[in-house]
């Protein structure tokens, strides 16, 4: 099953991804039929040795999953990743051991889905996900930690059985695709519920608890919900705190998360499920990723003087977290937005949520397939009362970010967020070191 590079046919890896990128998304049905023959002619539709997690919910997902697979890989299991989207480089999908696949594995695999989908029209993520198995597994990976896309029931992520499915949250997003409300949602996230398999939840909605509590009992499910079954402390550090079997509570004082805090809990308790399973796992190596692991775009903190955070914050849920996360950090300057949002988002909900939060709006277009223009985004602050004076609209992020940071003063914060696309796009303008230089040249100029 193992193929060498003298194998792989012609082709770059830029190649392959413009190959990937002009797949019509739109000419291919839903389903799991296509993953699953093709997953079979791999003959990889049975990895009985390897546990596999599945990491499935609105938002929370790639910080879960990563907190998971590095305290994997600190407890000296070799453990592979795949996550989505990226920010810069296609090559952070899919990572073994925190290393990121290279150019060539990367080549080598998406071939090697290639000639054996003959005859099977693949969508762009499944290619992707259908890789990034055959490179876990073609690497010998003893656990693998997958983030579902989209929903999970029809999510290609979906067709292997997962031996822990993690649901980290359940909120409005993606309506026109998963259903408008949360009990539809909620049946979509929790398709990811094998026969047999362990549940982990973070905090739901009751509406939704409920449809997962049915679809774990039909499966014959183990299920731990966060609140019900373990909670996380973070009065004084980070105390993790789980029902035991015999129904006596167990508790872990732990090292301070660096990803979001509502994410850990759930994390902890899929990697304790885990050691249950199996898998040797200790307290040392969960204290030790959650010392060092963190995502890039999760108010992340790129510039001083003024100082930069990037938040992909893009539906109702993440915004309302933001904007939490914002109100316990009293600034005695002035906080701005840089926002730029994709067309199939709750753009009004997001902006009705954040718009207490800012004391002025830089907002731009994206030029991608689903980017909105910043019309739509000035219409709704508009609407929520936002004086015109504050919102000033740009039609490239660069300009945006060019013009804010011009504006604002050494001690004053910005914030980036709405979409992986603004984020990425910011990114590409901050890699300059001379960029805030030049900026602050326009105000002194101006």
């Amino acid at each position: 099953m193992v193929i060498s590079k003298s194998e792989l046919k012609p082709g770059s890896i830029d190649a392959w991804l413009s190959f990937l990128e002009k797949i019509d998304p739109n000419r291919i049905k839903l389903g799991l039929d296509r993953a699953k023959k093709v997953l079979e002619n791999l003959n990889l539709q049975n990895l009985k040795d390897i546990k596999i997690v599945e990491v499935a919910g609105t938002n929370g997902k790639g910080s879960t999953a990563a907190l998971i697979a590095n305290s994997l890989s600190c407890s000296g299991i070799k453990t592979g990743l795949y996550t989505s989207p990226h920010l810069k480089r296609f090559n952070e999908r899919i990572a073994i051991d925190g290393r990121l696949i290279s150019d060539d594995d990367l080549c080598i695999a998406l071939s090697y889905v290639y000639d054996h989908s003959k005859g099977v029209d693949l969508t762009y993520f499944e290619y992707t996900t259908l890789a990034a198995i055959y490179h876990f597994y073609n690497q010998g990976c003893r656990a693998i930690v997958l983030e579902v896309g989209l929903g999970g029931r029809l999510d290609a992520v979906n067709i292997l059985d997962a031996d822990v499915c993690v649901i980290t949250s359940i909120g409005l997003d993606h309506t026109a695709i998963l259903g408008d409300t949360i009990e539809k949602i909620a049946t979509e996230k929790a398709g990811i519920i094998k026969k047999h398999s362990s549940v982990v939840t973070g905090l739901l909605p009751v509406d939704a608890k409920k449809v997962v509590y049915n679809i774990a009992k039909e499966n014959n499910s183990d299920l731990f919900f966060e609140g019900e079954h373990f909670e996380g402390r973070f009065t004084d550090g980070f105390t993790f705190v789980q029902k035991s079997a015999i129904g006596t509570f167990e508790s872990y004082s732990l090292a301070t998360p660096k990803i979001p805090l509502i994410c850990a809990p759930s994390a902890v308790k899929a990697l304790m499920v885990l050691k249950e399973r199996g898998l040797n796992i200790s307290v040392d190596a969960i204290n030790r990723a959650l010392k060092v692991t963190s995502l890039p775009g999760r108010m992340q903190l790129v510039k001083y003087h003024p100082a930069i955070y990037l938040d992909v914050a893009h539906n109702p849920p993440a915004a309302l977290h933001l904007s939490r996360t914002l109100a316990k950090r009293v600034i005695k300057t002035k906080r701005y937005a840089l926002i730029g949002m994709l067309k199939d988002k709750d753009i009004e909900s997001v902006i009705s949520i954040i718009k207490d939060c800012f004391d002025g709006f830089y907002v731009a277009s994206l030029h991608t397939q689903r980017g909105e223009s910043c019309s739509r985004i000035v219409k709704a602050l508009k609407e929520c009362q936002i004086s015109d004076s504050l919102i000033k609209s740009y039609e490239t992020v660069n300009e945006a970010l060019t013009e804010c940071v011009k504006d604002a003063d050494d001690d004053d914060e910005i914030i980036v967020l709405g979409s992986f696309v603004t984020v990425s796009e910011a990114v590409d303008c901050l890699i300059d070191d001379s960029f805030i230089k030049k900026a602050r040249n326009r105000q002194n100029n101006s």
